[in-house]
């Protein structure tokens, strides 16, 4: 009988330690991330390549993932356009001491934003010469990014017919 409170004890523990969030992790929502964006204010190419403060209410996909690999977990975010071009820039925020920083960011058309191991993979359509906006016949170019231990590297282009690297 002397056992029970001390295992009761012991479930406890564990389960309050399995719930926790650990230390320097990020909530993966996209409330989160739009803080996230809203604090770091960071800037990535416009479509004439000039850099453009991305706006926190444009965030689309977040995917959360120590992709720097430091131990903090990192935010992938897409950024839509509000119209037909559908994501038009991609950006990776890093955790630091004192918030987040950009780590890289990127525009694109169309583009679809993926974790492949602990890489970030960037989707874009193909469009030849007569498709329409609607329908790319080319298939999809994919770009694998890598946290290379300072900055984030290409360490792979290829093509699929298949938008999901």
């Amino acid at each position: 009988m002397k056992r029970t409170p001390i295992l009761l004890a012991l479930v406890a523990t564990a389960v309050a330690a399995a719930s926790a969030t650990p230390a320097g992790a990020a909530s993966c929502t996209l409330a989160q991330a739009r803080t996230a964006v809203a604090a770091a204010r960071p800037r990535i190419p416009g479509e004439t390549g000039a850099k453009v403060l991305v706006d926190p209410t444009s965030v689309d996909k977040v995917l959360c993932y120590d992709f720097t690999r430091d131990g903090r977990t990192d935010l992938a975010i897409s950024v839509a356009s509000g119209g037909t071009a559908g994501d038009v820039g991609w950006l990776v925020l890093q955790r630091a001491a004192s918030g987040w920083r950009l780590a890289i960011g990127q525009n694109g058309y169309k583009l679809g934003l993926f974790r492949v191991g602990g890489d970030v993979v960037i989707s874009q359509p193909i469009y030849r010469k007569k498709d329409p906006n609607c329908c790319p016949t080319g298939g999809f170019a994919h770009d694998r990014y890598h946290w290379n231990g300072t900055h984030f590297v290409l360490v792979r282009s290829f093509k699929t017919k298949s938008y999901t690297p």
